[in-house]
């Protein structure tokens, strides 16, 4: 017997929005061993954390898809480096989603203001100060709004204070005015930020608390800003694209940054890279087969400990014959962490006794399937039967590239890395009637 309270416990452990911290023992090592997401010896956050230790002040991406699992090595690389013993090394993670409503276009005003304001609270919290108390390089954000725009010279910074960045979030109108009177000054709004920025990694050297010697900026959430309403899709996309295309030499800071970023803006623009240092770094999916549709067991093994790290008595949940019950739910997943733990979740919501039966989970793959398939559209056959054949990135044109960014933010299409990175239809599109129709012509 399964009580209700044991099952609330596994449901959210098995929460696919739930990033892990580091260490937690609920974490799978992907990268060790044989390689199931990557070459051996060089996973993301290796490339990552090899350029900050060998360069000084550099500005790298880092992408994935949602549910992936790119908070939680980001949370692995601060760790690492923090623990490196060649420099004293201070991390700033940004959670981005703290200060911005990622339903609303993002600029570059919005990065730098929020990126000059948590360090800046960073720099004197390490001083022995409250952060809080302090107004810091929020009053000069103010005196730059206010000087610009007259009647919010009326409103008073006593009427914001610390709350100007919460204010900013959350109060539309007075951010479209702010947005407006801080494009009228961008230079010097930005040599601003810039400027308090070092201020504050001085301080942050300083500060006996730390006495870092280098600074990493660990800036996650800017691949999240998504539309509520697809129309508003373009306007989302293209305030992105300009903070990290138009607007890229900002965000080389003072210090070492990384940056997530959207995975359909690396195939809308060729030359990103070359915007930044290196090639930005994409965690891919878990492979659980190969091009062919062979398995590959060391992948399938490495889901099966996902799923056991978190339910632990698999026979209890699954039966004693888990070809017949977690199988065919870690294949439907395509190696793809949050469908995977979307679906465990599900079962365990739905089923009516334990362990449960291969019924239950094909009722719960088909559900997924169904949203999947809701997704397809009749425009994107041709490019998905192009993708399941060749497995690679189509070339043919600049609007064809786009348009496979856009099947990899809908998670239509599945990435993969082993010694080289190819591509492959998420199993239950594949398995969309209209998909399947299409493939079989």
């Amino acid at each position: 017997m399964i009580g209700a309270e044991e099952l609330r416990h596994l449901i959210s452990v098995c929460d696919p929005n739930r990033p892990l911290l580091a260490g937690d023992p609920l974490y799978v090592p992907f990268d060790e061993g044989t390689p199931v997401r990557g070459t051996a010896g060089r996973s993301c956050i290796d490339v990552l954390q090899r350029l900050i230790l060998l360069q000084d002040e550099t500005c790298q991406l880092f992408t994935g898809f949602p549910g992936t699992g790119k908070t939680t090595e980001l949370g692995r690389l601060r760790q690492r480096l923090e623990a490196a013993r060649d420099l004293p090394t201070c991390c700033i993670y940004i959670d981005f989603e703290q200060w911005l409503d990622p339903y609303t276009p993002v600029s570059i005003t919005d990065v730098l203001r929020v990126i000059a304001h948590v360090l800046d609270r960073e720099a004197t919290t390490a001083e022995g100060k409250d952060p809080d108390q302090e107004s810091g390089y929020v009053r000069r954000l103010w005196d730059l709004i206010a000087h610009t725009d007259v009647e919010l010279q009326k409103i008073g910074f006593n009427a914001y204070g610390a709350s100007l960045m919460l204010e900013l979030k959350n109060n539309p109108s007075f951010r479209e005015r702010a947005e407006a009177a801080l494009r009228v000054r961008f230079q010097q709004f930005a040599s601003e930020a810039h400027t308090a920025m070092q201020q504050a990694i001085l301080r942050l050297r300083q500060a006996p608390a730390t006495q870092a010697q280098r600074i990493v900026v660990l800036a996650d959430g800017l691949e999240k800003f998504t539309p509520i309403r697809e129309e508003d899709r373009g306007v989302m996309e293209a305030s992105v694209e300009g903070v990290f295309v138009q607007h890229s030499r900002w965000l080389h800071l003072p210090c070492h940054a990384v940056y997530t970023f959207p995975l359909w803006l690396r195939f809308r623009v060729a030359e990103l890279g070359a915007l930044y240092d290196g090639t930005p770094a994409v965690l891919p999916m878990v492979k659980i087969a190969d091009q062919d549709g062979t398995p590959y067991p060391v992948g399938v093994d490495k889901l099966v400990d996902l799923v056991h790290r978190r339910v632990r008595d698999l026979p209890r949940f699954f039966g004693d014959d888990l070809d017949l019950t977690l199988l065919p739910i870690l294949q439907a997943s395509g190696g793809y962490p949050r469908d995977l733990l979307r679906m465990v979740r599900q079962l365990l919501l739905d089923a009516r006794s334990f362990p449960v039966q291969l019924a239950d989970a094909q009722r719960v793959i088909d559900e997924l399937l169904q949203q999947y398939a809701f997704v397809v559209r009749g425009t994107n056959l041709p490019l998905l039967k192009q993708i399941a054949t060749s497995h690679t990135l189509p070339q043919d044109d600049a609007e064809q590239v786009a348009a496979f960014g856009r099947l990899l933010e809908r998670w239509l299409v599945l990435a993969y890395r082993n010694g080289h990175e190819w591509y492959d239809l998420h199993p239950l599109v594949r398995r969309a009637p209209i998909v399947r129709a299409y493939l079989d012509e």
